[in-house]
């Protein structure tokens, strides 16, 4: 038997709270991200990597675990949050592709990121970066230098307002050239897909940031 939908009543959800689920190969990184988030009509799970396993079909059995385990709403998303990173690589991406494909046999939606979730959080505070091979070392280098003293432990740190969320769907959004379950052949993220409508519906807002 399937254990109760696993809302969290102490944030006094409505009735048709929807619950999003994003599986990701970080550990710290993208669970504190969408914690600045506060909703009573949304709530975010994050299934992050604790065991080392984060390649992304591992990312994917996580959340197939999870999906299996509890009983889940027909409006409740699915979401596998991975980077290209060294995942593009000839002996990784043939593993990556075919969880991408499960992804879309599944259901679930992807938001891959090029060449990592850093270059996500680099757009809510600078324009979209003219390289189309940006390093992942070279968007920390980046990251840290618009606000100092990046940590990919501390995200929770960086000033993430309601308008640094806007400007960075709308510079994703305006250079995306590959869809969901796509993966970009040059820098570019798919995170904007799971935030823009709930923030433009004003269905979530930002709890806290450092610089409040």
């Amino acid at each position: 038997m399937r254990r109760a939908r696993p809302l969290d009543r102490n944030t006094d959800p409505v009735r048709d709270t929807k619950l999003v689920v994003i599986a990701s190969e970080d550990r710290y990184a993208v669970r504190q991200y969408f914690e600045f988030f506060r909703s009573h009509r949304i709530q975010f799970k994050c299934l992050e990597t604790i065991d080392g396993k984060s390649a992304p079909e591992h990312v994917l059995q996580r959340l197939n675990d999870y999906i299996e385990e509890f009983d889940i709403g027909e409006e409740d998303e699915f979401w596998l949050v991975t980077d290209t990173d060294h995942w593009i690589e000839p002996g990784h991406i043939q593993g990556f592709i075919s969880a991408i494909r499960q992804c879309r046999d599944k259901g679930i939606k992807v938001a891959v990121s090029r060449p990592c979730f850093e270059f996500w959080l680099l757009l809510h505070f600078e324009e979209f970066s003219t390289s189309s091979n940006l390093t992942c070392r070279e968007v920390i280098e980046l990251l840290k230098r618009v606000d100092c003293g990046y940590n990919k432990n501390k995200v929770y740190n960086l000033a993430i307002t309601e308008d640094a969320v806007s400007n960075a769907i709308s510079r994703s959004k305006a250079n995306a050239n590959s869809r969901s379950g796509e993966i970009p052949q040059k820098t570019e993220t798919h995170m904007h897909l799971i935030l823009d409508e709930m923030l433009t519906d004003g269905l979530i807002t930002i709890a806290q940031s450092s610089s409040s």
